[in-house]
């Protein structure tokens, strides 16, 4: 629903209509007279939603997001209802192939906590108590994180000595580090729990422990998708938002972010035009914000120390996409694909030497070292019967270069490394996958960094990275006064939470009296 340039000044500015974005305003429309204190959300493309969205093509829906958490209580929050389905199957299978012999091992993990760890425990006796104290440590310390508060003062931090003593004794430690305590030595267990890891898009000995503890928790108290499609995220957040008189100005591009004297004034458009606010949340790549955005050099002379930190942020891997429109004849239940998520993989250290080639600029993937996600969300939600391979790690390369400059050898390289994922998904998943393929689609790094704006098309948002996690991340709140960058983690949760989170502290509590997360009841 595009509007016109608003001639008043704003209450507050929002950059980007991703999910992050679409939360804030929506959450600062809950809590303010919109007349009195307007809102305006600013997305450059034609509709909301950012990575978080549906497309058709041929009659087929496809998402481009695959699962989420139980997040009721922030939908209740938010006062928006979306009707969700539960993944009934299991939580998540794991394929192990052996590329010499042409062997899988078939891993199956069922959802609720409970349940996942009796079955670890009964099917690897030898390791059982370590399991068992593993799991239960993991579970006691995911649940302190709702005793967190986000802008912890002197005395806070003291008091997590005390309310957190779990977290403040593994928050600066890699999921790597961690597991190690515990002295499983189970390679199967091993192997169950680094693919917890590679959900953050990093390897066991990069991501923070945190991450990987609270993903795997969070997860595991059941995975959901809309009934709809992911669509409905965007559109009735959006919907909520516009009918509390929040104003949105799609297809229109931030060029400044408007600053006087270490203090935010307002955004200046790609057009030329400007809009002043007393507050702005910027959502977008935060190395596009602060440096090209604010300027660098602007922010240097107010904070150096909040500049480098811009400067050094690492942004997650890109990714590649392969969604499959297939014909009625294949029946995807026998194959047990309505699970929440199927994991091919050459197992051991494989993430870890994608990664490394990730990290060269370097495609690592070959018929000896591969690791895919595969996704049928037809089987829960209906609809025509549909896949996505999720190809990760995958680095921006030449990707952008050869679809602005060489269309032919573009288009030839996205079909090459198509081509290969879906002939692994054929070899060790779903035999004669080919035969049934109606349609395909194919996103690479380059649709994401054109999409997005992101100069690596990060698909992840800033990696958790222990130095980028934590209390180490980049801040929410600016050296800019009236400036906010919420960055809390990816996700759909992280999105919709950091909405909440800026906005609280903006109005001093008044949401989340300074905590990091709404309250919860969690099975213990």
């Amino acid at each position: 629903m595009a509007q016109q340039i608003p001639e008043d000044k704003m209450g507050l500015v929002v950059i980007g209509g991703g999910i992050s974005g679409l939360s804030a305003a929506l959450t600062w429309a809950l809590n303010h007279d919109t007349s009195k204190d307007p809102v305006l959300l600013i997305e450059k493309e034609p509709r909301t939603g950012g990575y978080v969205t549906s497309f058709e093509r041929k009659g087929y829906l496809f998402d481009t997001c695959q699962m989420i958490p139980n997040i009721s209580e922030i939908l209740e929050y938010l006062q928006v209802d979306i009707e969700m389905k539960k993944f009934m199957g299991y939580y998540s299978r794991l394929f192990i192939v052996d590329p010499k012999t042409g062997k899988v091992k078939k891993i199956e993990l069922p959802s609720g906590f409970r349940t996942f760890k009796k079955k670890l425990m009964t099917e690897y006796p030898k390791n059982a108590k370590e399991i068992e104290k593993f799991l239960d440590y993991s579970r006691a310390m995911y649940i302190e994180l709702f005793k967190l508060k986000m802008e912890a003062g002197f005395v806070d931090i003291i008091k997590l000595l005390f309310t957190c003593p779990k977290i403040i004794k593994n928050s600066s430690k890699t999921f790597k580090d961690y597991f190690a305590q515990f002295n499983i030595t189970e390679p199967d267990v091993i192997e169950i729990f680094d693919v917890f890891a590679a959900f953050s898009a990093l390897p066991g000995d990069r991501a923070a422990a945190l991450i990987t503890i609270s993903a795997m928790n969070s997860l595991l108290d059941g995975a959901f998708r809309p009934t709809k499609g992911f669509q409905q995220f965007p559109h009735k957040i959006e919907e909520k938002y516009l009918e509390l008189g929040g104003k949105l100005l799609p297809k229109t591009e931030v060029k400044k972010i408007l600053v006087e004297e270490g203090v935010v004034k307002g955004v200046q458009l790609a057009s030329g035009e400007k809009i002043l606010s007393d507050y702005v949340i910027t959502t977008v790549d935060p190395k596009v914000a602060m440096k090209e955005m604010v300027g660098i050099d602007k922010v240097r002379a107010i904070d150096a120390k909040y500049a480098q930190k811009v400067e050094d942020v690492k942004m997650s891997c890109s990714s590649m996409n392969v969604s499959l429109g297939l014909d009625d004849k294949i029946d995807l239940a026998a194959l047990g694909l309505d699970c929440g998520y199927n994991v091919i993989t050459t197992g051991g250290n494989t993430f870890d030497k994608l990664f490394d080639g990730f990290e060269k600029g370097e495609i690592a993937f070959s018929d000896s070292l591969f690791h895919f996600g595969v996704i049928c969300p037809s089987l829960t939600t209906g609809g025509k019967p549909n896949i996505t391979i999720r190809v990760v790690p995958m680095a921006l390369g030449d990707w952008s270069e050869l679809r602005e400059k060489d269309p032919k050898k573009y288009k030839e390289k996205k079909e090459k490394w198509a081509n290969y994922a879906i002939d692994k998904v054929e070899k060790y998943l779903i035999p004669n996958l080919r035969k049934h393929i109606v349609v395909t689609d194919i996103s690479t790094p380059a649709t994401y960094a054109r999409y997005s704006g992101s100069p690596t098309g990060s698909i992840y948002d800033m990696a958790p990275y222990t130095t980028n996690f934590g209390r180490s991340r980049l801040k929410m709140r600016t050296p800019i006064k009236g400036l906010f960058q919420p960055r809390f983690v990816h996700g759909v949760f992280g999105s919709l939470l950091s909405g909440l989170q800026v906005n609280d502290m903006i109005l001093n509590g008044k949401i989340m009296n300074g905590m990091a997360r709404l309250p919860k009841k969690i099975e213990e």
